[in-house]
């Protein structure tokens, strides 16, 4: 396994047992961010409806782009999706485009093959929070990490994709073939969003000011490369891929080709930033503006949907699931299974945390380590990404927040409210088109014992995750780490 979110938590995991100790929550006040004003928008959304389209809209866009693109990702894997993008925006730039890059710095080595392409003249390419250290990878990082924690911990968690100010995407998806179905080892479930109208100038200027920011830094001052190196690396590396993966770069290329006019709905969307004064004071701007933004809604609704890989309380508390399980509010909560979380630690805490749902009265749908989602070009394990919130089938929630106490406190997030009863359908149908295959049911049995239950199959214990779990799962709750995750 080899995917992004692995390697940090491996990271993490080595920190935390180094300094062995947990971080603190940070005191946040009962009205903090509650004068924060939230502005309205008209957009026009399109759910991309599977993740061959993802990546073929992206390509497409890059391809057809006049002036400007601004990208901003948590990661971006140097394999055949990653090196084909980078390939394809060192195409526009050639053409005059001009292409700007922000990446979180927590998975960017010596990384030779985005330093040479930030050489072309219209391209520039910044980190975020850059590390002091380089070579020898998580071993050279751990000790940098242990001497500036309260620094290093804050990463940039936004995944942004944004051609000529005039076509967004926004959604969970990082770049590399796992995101879009192409990885042969395994892949992540996830979900992007394509937006048109006014709603992308409140994303450009957020960009801009991140962008402008102190904690930018370019690539060329962290990793050098010799001048006029000419993509060496980069080509090399993508060559490569390419005779190593041919019918992916051919099925890439064919759904681009067999792209359709979009179908578009019309819908007023509300933005929700973060502050990058999180980085100074650990406070959670992110998730108390999304809250206040729509306090009115979770107060008065009937049902709700709930879609996160990682299901963590904050404070050992699930404040908003509480407080809608005692209104009476549906709470249907969409997750990993144990097997399927693409995190070592979660499952050490989720297995607690799922009585606890249980017991407020939660509908429980776990992804299935196995599934097999139709779209996907290999067939291979899965992991649960969709981030999203459906509230009364009108209100959807777009972003890249997990609305755990990593996004709450420590990531930089972002995120979009949708008033559309058409998108919020589109979103709970991508979500259960196939539940029956997808996803575990959760529920007690009449004696009160847990019970999986998929088609005909049906577990009285936590399903493909065994014995041998038990050691590294008690190390881990002993880490008392949840903070960080």
């Amino acid at each position: 396994m080899y995917f992004s979110r692995f390697h940090a938590l491996m990271a993490l995991a080595f920190s935390i047992l180094v300094t062995g100790c947990a971080s603190p929550y940070p005191h946040v006040e009962e009205d903090f961010q509650t004068d924060w004003q939230s502005q309205e928008y008209n957009a026009q959304v399109h759910l991309l409806p599977s993740a061959p389209e993802a990546l073929a809209r992206r390509i497409h866009l890059v391809r057809h782009a006049q002036h400007n693109i601004d990208l901003t990702y948590f990661s971006w894997d140097k394999d055949t999706v990653g090196l084909m993008l980078v390939d394809e925006l060192v195409k526009a730039a050639d053409r005059g485009v001009q292409v700007r890059i922000v990446l979180d710095d927590l998975l960017v080595f010596n990384e030779k093959w985005l330093a040479e392409a930030d050489q072309n003249d219209n391209i520039q390419i910044k980190l975020f929070n850059p590390f002091g250290s380089r070579k020898m990878g998580w071993l050279g990082r751990a000790p940098n990490f242990m001497r500036h924690q309260q620094t290093l911990d804050h990463r940039l968690h936004e995944k942004y994709f944004n051609v000529d100010h005039h076509t967004m995407i926004l959604g969970g998806r990082n770049i590399g073939d796992a995101y879009f179905g192409y990885s042969d080892s395994a892949n992540f479930f996830d979900m992007d969003t394509l937006f048109k109208g006014d709603i992308i100038t409140p994303f450009t200027d957020n960009y801009q000011a991140l962008w402008d920011s102190e904690h930018v830094q370019p690539i060329s001052t962290q990793i050098k490369v010799k001048m006029g190196a000419q993509y060496k690396t980069l080509t090399k590396a993508l060559n490569k891929t390419k005779r190593k993966h041919p019918g992916v770069v051919m099925d890439i290329e064919n759904n681009i080709r067999r792209l359709k006019p979009l179908d578009m709905i019309d819908v007023v969307a509300t933005p929700v930033f973060d502050s990058l004064d999180k980085l100074n004071d650990q406070q959670p701007y992110f998730r108390s503006r999304a809250e206040n933004t729509i306090k009115t809604e979770l107060e008065t609704a009937k049902q709700v949907t709930i879609s996160t890989p990682y299901i963590v309380p904050s404070q050992k508390k699930f404040d908003v699931i509480e407080q809608l399980t005692e209104q009476g509010t549906e709470v249907s909560l969409f997750t990993n299974s144990s097997a399927s979380n693409d995190s070592l630690f979660i499952p050490a805490y989720y297995k607690q945390h799922r009585q606890t749902l249980l017991d407020m009265g939660v509908d429980i749908h776990e992804y299935r380590d196995q599934a097999v989602n139709e779209d996907h070009f290999f067939h291979v394990d899965t992991y649960y990404h969709n981030k999203t919130l459906i509230v009364d089938d009108k209100l959807t929630y777009i972003g890249s927040s997990n609305f755990d106490p990593r996004s709450d406190f420590l990531n930089v997030e972002f995120g979009v409210f949708i008033q559309s009863e058409a998108f919020a359908k589109d979103v709970h149908h991508y979500l259960t088109k196939q539940q029956s295959t997808l996803y575990w049911y959760v529920t007690r049995d009449d004696q009160g014992k847990t019970t999986w239950e998929s088609n005909a199959e049906m577990h009285s214990k936590d399903p493909n995750y065994g014995s041998w779990h038990k050691v590294p799962d008690w190390i881990f709750k002993k880490m008392d780490g949840e903070f960080e995750l």
